[in-house]
């Protein structure tokens, strides 16, 4: 299995030594894909990631998208935007995720304690009833510069550790829970998505659903591993 040491998402230098890696596979958007994407409306949109098993959460209707954004931004900016804003929760309390197919993760959310326990809930989201998570909770051990998440999984019990870098999450355990997911009867992988700065797209695909997603989006998916 190949990784590759991934230094650029983050712009933090804590993160030159992490383990977090993505399988490269690099295909440009071609000339035709983008033309074929050029101003395609919000529901053609829907419709393709649907394809791709990407959908908004039951209850999520495009009006709800359309009044977080113009649908001439959603236009402009096929599928990148419309897959950042299913990405993030609902304004609207209790501030469910907008779709459990897909997160917006911005790499600067790791603040105090329960934060760890967010970023496994969402990750167990993403794979679906495969990494059902039980007794989850973290600990913050500042002055020794380490958190650690605890989960049960199948009766399994794990303790993570996680380096406290100021507000960064520790990109390890998003490696630990890309091989933990390896580990499960299941043909799902997760994947991610480069949005440059401290902003990355995940999720959870089979090999056909990757490969869909980046044919029908033109957008440089990779495996997270």
């Amino acid at each position: 299995m190949f990784f590759r040491q991934q230094n650029l998402i983050f712009a933090n230098p804590a993160w030159q030594s992490a383990s977090i890696g993505y399988h490269s596979l690099k295909p440009p958007m071609s000339l035709l894909r983008r033309l074929m994407n050029r101003n395609l409306p919000l529901y053609a949109q829907l419709d393709a990631l649907a394809e791709c098993g990407v959908r908004p959460r039951e209850g999520v209707e495009p009006e709800d998208l359309l009044r977080r954004r113009r649908e001439r931004d959603y236009e402009t900016s096929p599928f990148k935007l419309l897959l950042s804003e299913l990405g993030t929760d609902s304004e609207d309390p209790p501030h469910e995720p907008l779709s459990h197919n897909v997160w917006l993760m911005r790499a600067e959310c790791i603040a105090r304690g329960g934060d760890y326990v967010k970023v496994a809930q969402r990750m167990s989201t993403l794979a679906g009833d495969t990494i059902p998570l039980h007794n989850l909770h973290d600990e913050f051990e500042l002055s020794r510069g380490v958190a650690w998440l605890c989960f049960t999984l199948r009766e399994q019990e794990f303790r993570w550790p996680a380096r406290i870098e100021e507000r960064w999450i520790d990109p390890n355990i998003l490696s630990r829970f890309a091989l933990l997911l390896q580990e499960q009867e299941t043909d799902r992988r997760y994947i991610c998505l480069d949005l440059g700065g401290q902003d990355c797209l995940l999720g959870c695909a089979t090999d056909q659903q990757f490969s869909s997603l980046r044919k029908i989006t033109g957008l440089a998916f990779e495996w997270l591993g």
